[in-house]
């Protein structure tokens, strides 16, 4: 590991930007190149922190290339244990070594403005707030089919209080992991989703302020990869059967059957119905009858993953890497 130097005072507060990143070289490269025109908060510094979840130094290679012109220091670790909470967790103690006093997350297949952190940070201290947290705005790759829409995001409401928030854009102040604080970490048994909303639910929990920033919006590039159905599908369950398992993790597996099972039985009904129509109006009208065959095996695949999920089986679904 090694990293650039700033003759910015050390006693101005550094914000440590981090990146976790897997086999995505070329999303990583445009990733850091956002973050190259980053403005800084009045009176900070900033660092990036680059983590490799992988056995092998592959992106080092691409976080070199930035070295020499970045005008902040550039921190590349590989983290070998695989899987996303063990890759967080490391960005955030390379974070806390650094000395951040706060610590923001983006992924490796976004670009930020050069706005981002300034109007995170601007909001924290508006709304006296510990945690900002913005929406994402997907771009697909190429064209996309007729049936793939955009994420609904509802981080769209800004100075709205909130209990959750995600680590594809999110600043929060150091005091949250340090050890003189909250001493919060990634939950490791959320290998395949949620970990982040049971992160920040914690935090909730524990009085954190968290406040949604509409003007602070990322861009997210969709791989051709996940516009292809069979992934498409694959996703719905792994987002579905994670959030199930967050609710078994924090209320306990019979509250959570409770809960959930009418919303599940409910979704699994329509998935059918919906089916069975597109089915039947594909023959006259073939996008129509796309969509809705698409919508309705998004809805079955939600209904499955959200029951395997209250039975603790969640999805291996990022074992495979999109972007690659």
């Amino acid at each position: 590991m090694s990293t650039s130097t700033s003759n910015e005072p050390s006693s101005a507060p550094l914000f440590a930007v981090t990146v976790c990143t897997a086999k995505r070289e070329k999303m990583l490269g445009s990733a850091l190149q956002s973050l190259m025109k980053l403005s800084v908060p009045n009176g900070g510094r900033v660092s990036i922190v680059v983590v490799e979840n992988d056995r092998s130094e592959r992106s080092a290679g691409v976080v070199d290339s930035f070295r020499t012109t970045s005008p902040f220091p550039i921190t590349y670790v590989v983290e070998p244990t695989i899987g996303i909470p063990f890759a967080r967790n490391r960005a955030l103690a390379e974070a806390i070594a650094l000395g951040a006093d706060w610590i923001a997350m983006m992924d490796d297949d976004e670009r930020v403005p050069s706005d981002w952190l300034v109007t995170l940070h601007d909001a924290c201290l508006k709304y006296d707030a510990e945690v900002a947290t913005g929406p994402i705005v997907q771009i697909p790759e190429g064209t996309p089919p007729p049936w793939w829409k955009p994420v609904a995001d509802s981080r769209n409401v800004t100075g709205e209080f909130r209990r959750d928030a995600y680590t594809n854009n999110v600043l929060f102040r150091s005091r949250l992991v340090s050890a003189d604080g909250l001493s919060l970490t990634f939950d490791q048994r959320f290998l395949h989703g949620a970990e982040d909303i049971d992160f920040f639910r914690r935090a909730y929990n524990k009085g954190v302020r968290i406040v949604s920033v509409a003007e602070a919006k990322v861009i997210e590039d969709v791989p051709a990869g996940r516009l292809d159905m069979k992934r498409h599908l694959q996703r719905n369950y792994m987002i579905a059967a994670s959030n199930s398992f967050f609710r078994v993790v924090h209320d306990g597996r019979a509250k959570a059957t409770r809960n959930r099972l009418p919303s599940i039985i409910r979704r699994f009904l329509v998935g059918l119905l919906l089916v069975a129509a597109g089915s039947v109006l594909k023959p006259f009208a073939r996008k129509p009858g796309e969509k809705t065959s698409a919508k309705g095996a998004s809805s079955l695949a939600k209904a499955i993953g959200s029951f395997s999920g209250l039975s603790g089986k969640t999805s291996n679904y990022y074992d495979k890497v999109d972007g690659t």
